[in-house]
């Protein structure tokens, strides 16, 4: 027999192949681990189901009948070859059955809690069909769900009357506590307060034990069985054991004493509980009552006994005498309650709802169907007559006139003379007079920021006895910095108060009065003021300043002020530009003027990189972190010393990078610098940014042998707040520039810090120190630093570009452009020559740096653009493509179509390209379009605290902080708080914690943000961005409150303002995972799992955990990663396969960030894609995303009842929507289709 005959004989013995055992150098191919999703079945309890077909019916009728499965084409498919099917299922028989085992599951949780509740109301004695209901109708909320069943079982509401006492609810609470010290003198330890508004009486009722625990009959037959029990076993009566065990014949149980029948009415005892609900009119109507046993009862007497205590208490109520010493009196007479017993038990049968058919009509015929419209504070703020107006005009003229001959003013006034701005201030005059439209075009230093505004002022006040016109100008500002620092310098040279004449008004913050005749504002808060006032009749002047700047907003701005210059030709619109090339803006306009302010400039002397190399000696050590990698390192000081020989014939071209350049090309393009700049310049990393040199420029410029001046503030442009904080970190621990020396003052400056936090950079350091500003490009026009004699730029900016085709944002490091280098440089030469170290090579700055930055509108997302020109009047006949097309550099029409068609996805833009009434709201709302959905959302499903808190911190930013080396232990921390597998919750959960704490004081507050890791400013902001979008959502309707009053900035008190109705399942989290998926979708990441492998235990093979690098994950378009940020970077187990995200961005990989899992029901019911039904090899499946997400149903029913119930679900907001102050809950379907929605959520 031959080999292979052997080989094949032994296979089938051993029912398996053999391995090959030949010998070869082939390498083993790998086996590649293959990641699947797991196929999720949607599955609904019986129960579930009755209630879906019983609200199907009601909305269409008791003739109604779902589709059959055979009405669909079935079709033969292998789409289940991409999912995991079965894996989670297997048992283990004699073991512990792992498959369905979840890591911290808030869905077991939530179980528990749900289930806690239902059996904490039946402790109570109420029926538990009542008690789910109840527990349903209140989403989860005992308190009231108790509330509902006492008024229900009691029929509470119908006896009670409406009694004015005319006490204060102080005057009655001062009351109700000296009746508690009453009770507590008189039954001493056997009173007590629970909780708040919860008293406990425990008493010993003696005589309803005997009546319903009664032992003697039971006693007599257990002697009578003792009689007849088995023989005892002498084993155990001597030994104490017995050898046979079970088998013996004889008794093993050994005698004890005869029990005393009486000892168990010691053992019971009675709580009568009762509660004060909140703002309670007690004594002057009667509290909730109940009482609690450990005694077995029959069902509802406890209950019965209770009502006869709260009709006692009724009428007490009547004449407001305090009940709780008589009714506790009464429940211990034991004739008076036993009489009452006798009584028939009157109660609302088990099988009938709390709610009946016929009542429930009733009720909605008296209940208002829609919310009375809230009033906020804008609405109290009565606008201003023309007449008025012009009142105050006068004594503003009148006030500024008295000042002429003030000191402090001609000091400012001979200041202002000084600027090369005042030189020009005729012909700027006469040019904004003679002609609508104007650009001044200024360098840095020049005042044009300052003085242009005032200028207009100034001739408004001179003319104003010969024409008495009424003026109001209006000046943006790009940044919010800007527009404070600017509005504080114009109200000092006025020697006046700020929000007099001249006020500011940013984001959260506004100094201005009806005074007010110059006003700094953002550029935002005008285009919000043009959606209100499309043509501003009030206002004379615009100026837009920093108009180079070229951002979203300016170039708005400009579309929506060409088109209005049309339709006001009285009105005056100035441009001022830092940068030389004011001619677009003028071309844009159509050949309009342009006046050039000359700067006030020192001398600036650049030194770029060979150069600061050259000067500074600096060295960089090979192999260190700001190297670019390179090979054959060692061989490098030959080398070059071979290359200074032959670089004569390796000049490059001029196309050619320096970090593409050779050796000998180094030594050739830069041969007038020594060979070790050369080398430096070869061997450094110009992508990085070298904190080791910038060290090194600042030791040179403090303590180097050169001629420049040896005082005067340093600027060192970085390009985000990381390497700010990065540098500050280093300089900080310096031994000369250390806080400890205390010679320099290091002082960071971005857009990221308080309004005093940057006002602290114009403040004048002490005698004999020095600052250090670290800034990112705010620094280069937005705030001017005036005593600037140094500037370090590191040639680096951050730079927001998106890609429409993969829907990404990425927030990017780029170099930035000649005119940033310029505008850089400018900035050194404020107050006497200067120096500017550029860290880039002068090759790179004439060569590769773009003459201009790209316009912001050319690398952002359009839709909230889209939306703002959907609102605004004069564009709403207009195509959309076409306005934009109408910007000063318009972007793609594939960029502004795939923005169109997101908004499409998200409900905001019909299929004609008009808004819907969702998208009315969301234009309304000045925020991206998810987090608008998100307001929205958590409006509509009654949990508007927590959906304004999340709201909050995805628009403004993350609280949580990781301070540079505390990263693990800030993690540590924020997992403490973390719930619901989202980012979104567990940042709710820190930020209610920190509430709790600032009820304590500032002072807790503020250390339990330390402690954990948490931004204090950041969620004081918080607090106030979440009342500027609760003031936006009673504006448009979707939240009846009223919001009069003043506010204290940083207090929240959203949900004291918004109480229980619109908060009642706020802290329901699979709610807020619903609303969390309504607003972001459709950014849906699937979790993709290996095959499940299994490990040997005592009881067989059981299903082995994955590790969190196990999991990928994918989107519809690729396959993303999470963001380590994130609460959910090392779960292992998720009891969902899907999350939604809020932004995915482009780093060193694509991220996906701030997401939410989110169960399988709620991602069907709250995904904006179509659902469609399909029969496949005999399975029913119900899918969305055209397929992309896939869920498998048991019984083909319930695909009909989910798409069904989803579109009335759909329905019904689409009505509110359209209808915001319509009340669901008083809605004809709307209340069965909330509650029955809410079942599905908490069910799932």
């Amino acid at each position: 027999m031959d080999s292979e005959n052997v080989i094949n004989n032994v296979a089938d013995f051993f029912l398996r192949d053999i391995p090959s055992v030949k010998i070869g150098n082939t390498p083993v191919p790998v086996k590649k681990n293959v990641v699947k999703e797991e196929l999720q079945f949607l599955r609904l309890n019986d129960s579930i189901q009755e209630q879906i077909l019983d609200t199907l019916k009601y909305i269409h009728g008791p003739d109604f009948k779902l589709k059959s499965a055979t009405d669909y084409e079935e079709v033969r498919s292998n789409v289940l070859k991409k999912y995991w099917v079965g894996q989670g299922s297997l048992v283990v028989k004699g073991g512990c059955d792992f498959s369905q085992y979840k890591n911290d599951s808030s869905s077991e949780e939530l179980d528990r809690l749900r289930e806690f509740g239902l059996l904490r109301l039946e402790s109570y004695g109420f029926h538990k069909n009542h008690c789910i209901e109840a527990f349903q109708y209140c989403g989860g909320n005992i308190e009231d769900a108790l509330s509902l069943l006492h008024s229900k079982y009691f029929k509470a509401n119908a006896k009670l009357k409406e009694i004015d006492h005319g006490l204060s609810e102080r005057e009655l609470l001062e009351q109700r506590t000296d009746e508690k010290s009453s009770l507590e003198s008189i039954y001493e330890n056997s009173f007590k307060e629970k909780v708040e508004n919860v008293w406990i009486l425990t008493l010993k009722l003696e005589y309803l034990v005997k009546i319903f625990h009664n032992k003697e009959d039971k006693h007599k037959q257990n002697i009578a069985a003792q009689q007849k029990k088995k023989e005892m076993c002498r084993n155990i009566l001597r030994l104490g054991f017995c050898k046979f065990g079970d088998k013996c014949r004889f008794s093993h149980d050994v005698k004890k004493e005869a029990p005393d029948i009486n000892k168990h009415l010691n053992d019971f005892y009675f709580e009568l509980e009762i509660r004060f609900p909140p703002n309670t009119k007690y004594p002057y109507e009667p509290p909730l009552i109940f009482l609690k046993t450990n005694a077995v009862l029959p069902p509802l007497v406890n209950l019965h006994i209770c009502k006869r205590l709260y009709q006692e208490a009724v009428t007490l109520a009547e004449d407001g005498i305090p009940c709780v010493y008589t009714i506790t009196e009464l429940l211990q007479n034991e004739e008076a309650i036993k009489l009452h017993l006798k009584e028939d038990i009157d109660f609302l049968p088990y099988n009938q709802t709390l709610f009946s058919a016929e009542k429930v009509k009733q009720i909605r015929r008296i209940r208002p169907s829609h919310y009375k419209k809230g009033i906020t504070n804008r609405d109290s703020k009565k606008a201003l007559t023309l007449n008025e107006l012009r009142r105050d005009d006068k004594r503003i003229v009148e006030r500024f006139l008295s000042k002429q001959c003030d000191t402090k003013y001609l000091v400012m006034l001979q200041f202002r003379k000084n600027l090369p701005a005042w030189h020009l201030k005729k012909e700027i005059l006469n040019t904004i007079n003679q002609a609508q439209v104007v650009v001044i075009s200024g360098e840095t230093g020049c005042g044009k920021s300052t003085q242009v505004p005032q200028f207009v002022l100034d001739d408004w006040i001179s003319n104003y006895a010969s024409d008495n016109r009424h003026i109001e100008i209006v000046c943006t500002q790009p940044r919010r910095i800007s527009a404070i620092g600017v509005a504080e310098r114009v109200s000092e040279e006025r020697v006046d108060v700020i929000g007099n004449t001249v006020g500011y008004q940013i984001r959260l913050e506004s100094k201005v009065s009806a005074s007010t005749r110059l006003t700094f504002c953002t550029t935002g808060i005008l285009l919000r003021r043009l959606e209100g006032e499309p043509t501003l009749p009030n206002v004379t002047h615009i100026v837009v300043d920093e108009v180079h700047e070229r951002s979203e907003e300016i170039d708005f701005l400009l579309l929506i002020l060409k088109e209005l210059a049309k339709l006001r030709p009285e009105l005056k619109i100035i441009l001022m530009s830092a940068t030389l090339n004011a001619s677009i803006f003028a071309q844009y306009f159509g050949d309009i003027p342009v006046v050039n302010i000359p700067g006030r400039t020192f001398p600036v002397k650049p030194y770029f990189l060979e150069d600061i190399l050259e000067d500074t000696n600096y060295v960089l050590e090979e192999g260190t972190e700001y190297c670019r990698r390179i090979k054959n390192e060692s061989d490098l000081d030959a080398l070059m010393a071979a290359e200074e020989i032959n670089f004569v014939n390796a000049m490059p071209r001029d196309n050619v990078r320096d970090e593409n350049l050779s050796v000998a090309q180094v030594m050739a393009r830069y041969q007038d610098y020594s060979v070790r700049t050369c080398k430096n310049l070869y061997l450094m990393d110009p992508e990085k940014i070298n904190n080791e040199l910038i060290e090194t420029i600042l030791t040179w410029i403090v303590s180097g042998d050169h001629h420049h001046p040896k005082k005067g503030t340093i600027l060192i442009f970085l390009p985000g707040i990381a390497e700010i904080t990065a540098l500050f970190d280093q300089l900080n621990e310096h031994p000369v520039f250390g806080a400890r020396a205390g010679k320099y003052w290091l002082m960071p400056l971005h857009s990221s810090l308080t309004s005093e936090e940057q006002a602290a950079i114009f403040r004048k350091p002490k005698l004999g120190q020095r600052k250090i500003v670290l800034s990112t490009n705010l620094a280069e026009t937005s705030v001017t630093i005036d005593d600037c004699v140094f500037v370090i730029d590191s040639g680096k900016m951050k730079e927001t570009h998106f890609d429409p085709n993969r829907n990404m944002e990425s927030l990017e490091t780029v170099w930035v452009t000649r005119a940033n280098a310029l505008q850089r440089k400018g900035r050194a030469g404020r107050v006497m020559p200067g120096v500017c170290v550029h860290l880039f090579t002068g090759h790179r700055f004439r060569h590769h740096m773009l003459p201009q930055p790209i316009p912001e509108i050319n690398r952002i997302p359009l839709e909230r653009l889209i939306l703002n020109i959907k609102v605004l009047p004069s564009f709403e006949d207009r195509d959309v493509v076409n306005v934009i097309g109408s910007f000063i550099e318009p972007p793609s029409e594939e960029n502004v179509n795939s923005a169109i068609k997101r908004l499409e996805n998200v409900g905001a833009l019909d299929q004609e390209d008009n808004l819907t009434p969702l998208g009315h709201h969301l234009a309304a709302l000045p925020v991206d379009v998810r987090i608008g959905k998100l307001m929205l959302y958590g409006a509509i499903f009654s949990c508007v605290d927590a959906a304004l808190t999340m709201a909050a911190c995805l628009s403004y930013k993350n609280p949580f902080v990781a301070p540079f080396g505390k990263r693990e232990e800030a993690n540590r921390k924020k997992q403490t708080f973390a719930a619901g597998f989202s980012d979104q919750i567990t940042i709710l959960m820190a930020y209610r914690k920190f509430l709790q704490m600032n009820k304590k004081s500032a002072l807790a507050a503020r250390n339990f943000a330390n402690e954990n890791f948490l931004s204090y400013k950041t969620l004081v902001t918080i607090a106030d961005i979440k009342h500027q979008f609760l003031e936006l959502l009673v504006d448009i309707g979707f939240v009846a409150v009223n919001l009069g009053g003043k506010r204290r900035m940083g207090q929240d008190g959203v949900y004291e303002i918004t109480g229980s109705e619109f908060n009642k399942n706020g802290d329901n989290i699979r709610v807020l995972s619903s609303v969390l998926c309504a607003a972001l979708y459709p950014n849906i990441v699937k979790i993709l799992t290996p095959s499940k492998s299994f490990v040997m235990s005592a009881t067989g093979a059981v299903p082995k955990e994955y590790e969190a690098k196990d999991l990928k994950f994918a989107t519809a378009q690729e396959i993303v990663f999470m963001h380590p940020s994130s609460v959910n970077y090392t779960v292992r187990s998720f009891p969902s396969p899907y999350m939604v995200y809020q932004e995915k961005v482009r780093t060193s990989k694509v991220f996906f960030r701030d997401c939410t899992m989110v169960p399988v029901i709620p991602l069907v019911l709250f995904s904006g894609s179509d659902l469609e039904v399909t029969v496949q090899n005999g399975n029913t499946f119900v899918s969305l995303e055209n397929g992309w997400i896939l869920f498998q149903v048991d019984e083909h029913k319930v695909a009909e009842m989910i798409k069904l119930i989803r579109q009335e679900l759909f329905d019904l907001l689409e009505e509110k929507i359209k209808d915001p102050l319509l009340n669901l809950l008083h809605h004809d379907t709307g209340e069965k289709i909330i509650s029955i929605i809410l079942n599905l959520i908490n069910s799932s």
